[in-house]
This record gives structure tokens, C-alpha cells and sequence, in this order.
């Protein structure tokens, strides 16, 4: 047999502990600290040496997120990481891929993203399009008002059965309609094993009743947009056209510096590590552009403990 025409990583620290594991829910499923999102690639296959995924897999990330992404009008899903991500599932089994389905992440009408269609053929059309056997996760992304929800939650519990995914989760959905999902998902036999919602610094919404709809039904949460898009991290000055939103934009960035300082860590750290801080967050999801950004995030699970007076200045800050 030909090897493939493209080089997959060794992976000969995979279990390194670089990112400890937390159980998502009651479920058995185990999810690394840090999940990363995959964007398009249009250049060299993704696996080759000097491409992000093969730094991260190399660096010790272990899951990550395909969701295909798709402009609101409709058109071209990105081309992905490619099929080059089947013959790594293939060869190391014990990656995580997950990716959410349903609002803006399949070409065509965004009427029923929730439909029983759209979500499987969306969901046949990734696993084609990156030559994966299956998902470990798979999301239904977003509440559609428009499609009954017994209809989502069984085209999920259908691609469990067809054995395209082997859990099921949520995605950006309110604490109401999170908890009449679950319930359904618990009475098919699939309850769901995580739920995908914003979480960080500057949005707290979750904290507001659905993190507490997770943690009764033993869901686990993985936070997305942990350094609000890239705000927290703090890498680029930001302006703000009104003088009171800008001085308590200044204000809240000072603040964040110090306590990155006294911590010893980056503000980008930082701000991982105060979503990370709750046990009831399982992962957090990142994106990163430059594997330096790998190695800074990796470092953030070696100092996850906050003092009391850290938390009480940060919860002064308000958003960004």
C-alpha cells in the first residue's frame, strides 16, 4: 500500500498532560481544557508540517471544531481542513472532532436550520467534504422558532443512530428551550453531552440561569469566545467614539494588565483562565492564527486559581 501523499503527525506526546481532561456532564466523554476551531485552508493540506493544525496536534490539542461557516445569504461553505482529516481520525482515534449545525453554517435559505433536512444533509455534506467517519459532537446551532423542536432533537438522536456522531449537544440556546431539549434527548435514550455557549469576561450571560439548566441535567458547557473575539486579549488598541464608553474601555484594560502582571501571565492567558476557573466550563473553544498563540493558551492550564481579591477586580470591570 502507497503512504499517503502527505505527512501526519507523529503524535508521540499525545497524552503529554499539556491539557488536563474534564468529564462533559455526567456523560463519559472527556474533553481536553482547550478546544481549537478550524478554519478554511486554502493552501497546503492541513496536516502537513508548518500548518496550525499540525502544530497544534503536535503541541498536544487534542479536539477540535469543524463547523462549517457560510455568509448569511447563503453560498459556498469554506473548504475546510479538507478530506486529509479522515485518514488522521483513522490513524489516531482518540482526537475529538466536533461541529455545530443549524444558523448560517450550510449554503441556501436559512428557513429551518433546524429541520430534520437540513441538519443531516449539512452534516453529510462535512463529513464528505473532510473524509471523516464520524463526529464525536455533534451541535444543533441555535434555536429555530420556525421548526418544532422534537424535530431538531430527533434529527440529532438519527445521526447517533446512523452512527455519523457519537454524542449530541446544543448550541447558543436559551435556558427555555435548552431545558425542553434536553428533556427530549434524555427520553430518546441520547441525553445530551454539551452544550456550546459564549462565555467570557465581557458576556456573562450563561451565568443567568442556563448554566444552572446544564449543570442540573449534567451537561457540560464549553465556553466559546473566551477573549470575546480577540477584545480580551488585548493585542491592539481599541477605540470607542463616546468619551464615558472609552474611558471605562481604558479603565478596564488597565485593570486586566495589572492582574495579568501580578498573575504572571498574558492577558489573553488570563482571561482563559477566568472562564476556566468554574469546573462546570469543560473546555473552552478558541481560534488562533499563529501557532505562538498555541503554546501561550497551552500554558493557561498550569494556573487556573484565582485570589479573591483578582475575582472582585475583575468583576468590577465590567465589558470591554
Amino acid at each position: 500500500m502507497h503512504p499517503p501523499p502527505f505527512s501526519l503527525p507523529t503524535l508521540a506526546d499525545f497524552d503529554n498532560g499539556n491539557l488536563p481532561r474534564r468529564r462533559s456532564g455526567r456523560s463519559g466523554l472527556r474533553l481536553p481544557l482547550l478546544t481549537l476551531a478550524l478554519g478554511p485552508t486554502r493552501e497546503l493540506p492541513a496536516t502537513e508540517p508548518g500548518t496550525l493544525l499540525h502544530h497544534a496536534i503536535e503541541q498536544g490539542y487534542t479536539a477540535f471544531d469543524i463547523t462549517p461557516s457560510c455568509p448569511m445569504s447563503g453560498g459556498l461553505l469554506h473548504p475546510g481542513p479538507g478530506r486529509h482529516l479522515g485518514r488522521l481520525q483513522a490513524r489516531h482515534p482518540h482526537l475529538i472532532f466536533t461541529a455545530r449545525i443549524g444558523l448560517a453554517t450550510g449554503p441556501g435559505s436559512l428557513d429551518g436550520f433546524g429541520s430534520r433536512k437540513y441538519i443531516l444533509s449539512t452534516l453529510d455534506a462535512l463529513l464528505r467534504r473532510t473524509g471523516l467517519d464520524h463526529l464525536d459532537i455533534l451541535y444543533a446551532h441555535r434555536y429555530d422558532a420556525t421548526t418544532p423542536l422534537e424535530e431538531t432533537v430527533g434529527a440529532l438522536v438519527a445521526a447517533v443512530y446512523q452512527g455519523k456522531s457519537l454524542y449530541t449537544g446544543l448550541s447558543g440556546y436559551a435556558p427555555a428551550p435548552t431545558r425542553c431539549a434536553v428533556q427530549l434527548m434524555a427520553e430518546s435514550g441520547n441525553p445530551a453531552a454539551a452544550c456550546q455557549s459564549a462565555y467570557s469576561l465581557s458576556n456573562r450571560w450563561i451565568e443567568d440561569g442556563l448554566l444552572d439548566v446544564l449543570a442540573h441535567h449534567g451537561i457540560g458547557t464549553v465556553a466559546c469566545a473566551p477573549l470575546h473575539h480577540g477584545n480580551l486579549a488585548l493585542r491592539a488598541a481599541h477605540s470607542d467614539s463616546s468619551a464615558s464608553p472609552a474611558t471605562r474601555t481604558i479603565l478596564a484594560r488597565t485593570v486586566l494588565s495589572r492582574i495579568a502582571r501580578e498573575r504572571d501571565q498574558s492577558p489573553a492567558q488570563l482571561a482563559l483562565a477566568w472562564v476556566l476557573r468554574d469546573p462546570r466550563i469543560t473546555s473552552a473553544l478558541i481560534t488562533a492564527t499563529h501557532p505562538v498563540h498555541l503554546a501561550e493558551n497551552l500554558q493557561t492550564a498550569h494556573n487556573l486559581n484565582f485570589d479573591p481579591v483578582h475575582l472582585t477586580a475583575l468583576d468590577a470591570v465590567g465589558a470591554l
